[in-house]
């Protein structure tokens, strides 16, 4: 289990920022921590479920925060087989006929949770159950522990390196001096370090790629997407 106090230590080893007085501040290397989180959330979201408890004649459910996208949403629990719903556009003309789909609606408001829209009207006590990708949680705490495994920490290092060396760039670019070829080397170096998290984010999407099951689905004209 890696807080983000161990994670900030090891981005500073891999800076070559150990000593005090610091570089860079510990709040910007949280940030970038954040920012590289946000960034590996995008590539690899986290696979959870949930199961929410329906009140009677009630269509819509809060999901949960860090909702990205539904992968299977069984309603309603505990039919054998089970049953699961089609996704369907609330735009649709037909939504409100159908007994079998759901929507998921989401927020104007950033701080307003997604909702996912039943076609039926269910009774009370019903229960849904959503398998959902998910957002990995950004570290507020130095006690916070993050949810990226430990083999992929890697990409998070090498994302704060990264973003450390465009700080550089950019705070010399705002003062250059034409007789320093400072400059230069910190582009450079900036190029270099973006390369190689790019580098790597590719290799474990391929990786991924390869070891991923095939999932099938159909929908209502039983159409394989």
């Amino acid at each position: 289990m890696t807080t983000r106090s161990d994670l900030r230590n090891l981005c500073r080893r891999r800076l070559g920022d150990t000593a005090s007085p610091y570089h860079w501040s510990d709040l910007q290397i949280n940030q970038w921590i954040n920012d590289a989180i946000a960034e590996y959330s995008i590539h690899f979201p986290r696979q959870l479920k949930t199961t929410l408890t329906c009140s009677a004649a009630v269509t819509a459910y809060d999901l949960p925060a860090g909702f990205l996208a539904p992968t299977s949403v069984e309603y309603p629990v505990g039919e054998d087989p089970p049953r699961y719903l089609y996704r369907l556009a609330i735009t649709e003309p037909n939504f409100w006929a159908q007994l079998d789909c759901y929507d998921i609606l989401l927020p104007e408001d950033q701080s307003d949770l997604p909702q996912i829209l039943l076609s039926a009207e269910p009774a009370a006590g019903e229960q849904i159950t959503i398998h959902y990708l998910a957002e990995h949680p950004s570290l507020d705490d130095d006690a916070d522990i993050t949810t990226v495994p430990d083999r992929r920490l890697e990409l998070i290092v090498l994302f704060v390196r990264w973003a450390a060396y465009q700080e550089l760039a950019s705070s010399e670019s705002a003062d250059p001096d034409p007789t320093n070829l400072a400059m230069g080397t910190l582009e450079l170096n900036a190029y270099r370090a973006r390369r190689e998290y790019r580098k790597l984010l590719a290799d474990w999407k391929a990786a991924g790629s390869k070891s991923a099951r095939a999932v099938w689905r159909m929908d209502k004209h039983d159409r394989i997407y």
